[in-house]
Order: structure tokens, then sequence, then C-alpha cells
């Protein structure tokens, strides 16, 4: 009996088959592979930052270490424009980074990096530059999208630039039907007004405070307590509160217009909600990697930009 072999037509459609197979399978393993090697120069990145981190804790036991831009050059952690270094235990792959940034919490952050001479697009830490703070100068704005709620502490440390007889905006939401919660400078040099009005229990707080100078430096806690400067104002017990408009930093939200912007410095502003006292935002002064001034969120790792004209002012 005869063996029967192949015939030409079976082989070529086993090679199209194969050929085929290997069009799909190759590029896949190929962009497996390259992931892979991308994942590990990321690990090396954050195995390098978390070495520069613990080599600034060990540094500042004995000395002050500055915040700042940085330089790296193999292990050695150089301040910008100084001679102040330090030597980093790092023994991976060669990591070199062009933004390396050292914050007042002692974090750092990493960005426009290479590993093995290779660019990685990639960043460590959180990703921005320390200022001391914003300046709106009366038409810049920012925009929350957070609606406040029965709940809802406020924070802020600020200094007014240029106080007037006309109200100024510090941060808040308004609408036609009194649902406030607002600060703003009120219609006198020491005069503080702060509005928090829930349904049934109104709460209309004009503090005209002794020897309080809105043109220095003040910390204001407002809930539905109002402290001012570690002393208690005036509190009420809030039953409820149903704005529906977003709170409005550097002036007042009045029903999606803004209203009473303000010459203002703003160092910081904390935001929190729930009996818990959970913190919602963590704002900053910062400038981005483009070195435009914004507020940066601790909490979100995010960036809020001015929505008015103009740009901030701002201080190192």
């Amino acid at each position: 009996m005869r063996n029967k072999g192949f015939t030409l037509i079976e082989l070529l459609a086993v090679i199209v088959i194969l050929a085929i197979i290997a069009l799909i399978a190759v590029p896949t393993i190929l962009n497996i592979i390259n992931d892979a090697r991308t994942e590990s120069k990321k690990r090396s990145i954050d195995l390098y930052g978390r070495s520069i981190e613990l080599a600034i804790a060990r540094k500042s036991l004995t000395e002050e270490v500055p915040m700042g831009g940085y330089k790296t050059s193999g292990n050695t952690l150089t301040l910008n424009d100084s001679d102040f270094s330090l030597d980093i235990e790092y023994d991976g792959e060669r990591v070199e980074c062009d933004f390396v940034q050292l914050h007042e919490d002692m974090t750092i952050a990493l960005d426009d990096c290479k590993v093995d001479g290779e660019k990685i697009n990639y960043f460590y830490g959180d990703n921005y530059i320390d200022i001391e703070y914003l300046e709106s100068t009366g038409t810049q704005w920012i925009d929350t999208k957070y609606i406040p709620n029965g709940n809802t502490k406020v924070i802020v440390e600020f200094q007014m630039i240029e106080q007037t007889n006309v109200q100024q905006g510090i941060f808040g939401a308004r609408s036609g039907n009194r649902n406030d919660f607002t600060l703003f400078t009120g219609c006198g040099y020491d005069k503080l007004q702060a509005d928090y009005d829930g349904i049934g229990n109104l709460a209309h707080w004009g503090a005209s405070i002794e020897n309080l100078n809105l043109n220095e430096k003040n910390v204001i806690e407002m809930s539905n307590s109002l402290i001012v400067n570690n002393t208690l104002i005036k509190e009420m017990d809030l039953i409820s509160f149903n704005g529906n408009l977003s709170m409005y930093i550097f002036a007042n939200n009045d029903g999606g217009k803004i209203q009473l912007p303000a010459t203002m410095k703003l160092y910081y502003i904390k935001v929190y909600d729930n009996e818990d006292n959970k913190i919602v935002f963590d704002f900053i002064p910062a400038l981005d990697k483009d070195g435009i001034a914004c507020l940066y969120d601790k909490v979100e790792k995010k960036f809020y930009y001015n929505q008015g004209t103009g740009e901030f002012e701002y201080g190192l």
C-alpha cells in the first residue's frame, strides 16, 4: 500500500497558517517584553527616589537640608547653584533625572528621567515646586468643584493685599435662597464676615475683632464655629445645609458668577468633610513643571488652575 504524502496545497495552507500565527503572536510577545522592560525601569526610578529620600532623612539628623531643585550625578545629589550635596546609597540601574525637587514635607519628586540612557515616561512623587503663597490681583479665581454641606470645615491662612471698604471673597458659594458657605472681608478695615446658612438655622456672622489686621497673616477656621487665630468668635448648632453651588477660592460663587473677587495672598487652604473630620482637599501654592502658579491638592495629587483673567503672582 503506497503512503500518501502532503499535497502542495496542504503544505502551503500550513505555511500560511503558521505565518498568520507568527504575525499575531510575535508583536504581542514583543510588546509584553517591552512592557516588562519599561515596568522594570519604572521600578528602578522608584527605588532611586526612595534611596534619595532615605539619604535626605539621614542628612537631616545632623543638619538642615534645604528645599528646592537638585541635580543628580551618579550617586550624588547636589542642590542647584550651590555646593550642598549628599551621597545616595543606590546600586541599581543607572538613573539620571533632569527634574529633582525636594518638598517641604521632605518628599522628593523626579521627572524627565533616563534609566541606563533610555528616556522613561514616568514621574516619581508629587510633581510640583513649592512656593510660599499664591497672590490674586482681583481677577483670578479657582473653582474647587466641591459643594459644601452641613459637615464642611475650611481652614485657611491668608493675608489681604489691599483692604478697602469693598467686600472681598476669600472662599465660598452664595445663592439667592441664602444657602451660603462663605468667608469674606466686610465693609471695614478690621471686619470679617462669615455666612453659613442652613435650613431653619441661619448663621450670619459679622465679626469685628479687636486687634485684627487683615493685612497681616490670619488663620481662619470656619464650620459651625468661627475661629480666628485660635480664638473662638462664635458657634452655633447647625441643623442642615443644602447649598448646590461649588466653592470658589479667591472669590465667591454667586450662582455660577464671580462675586467679590479678592486681592490677597493665600498660604494654604484645607477642606474637611463629614463627622470624622476627613480631609477632602489640602491645597498648597505651587508651580507646575512649566512654572505656572496654581494650587496643588496633596490629597488628589492634582493641580487647580486660574479660571479668571491674568495670572497669579506668587512668593518663593
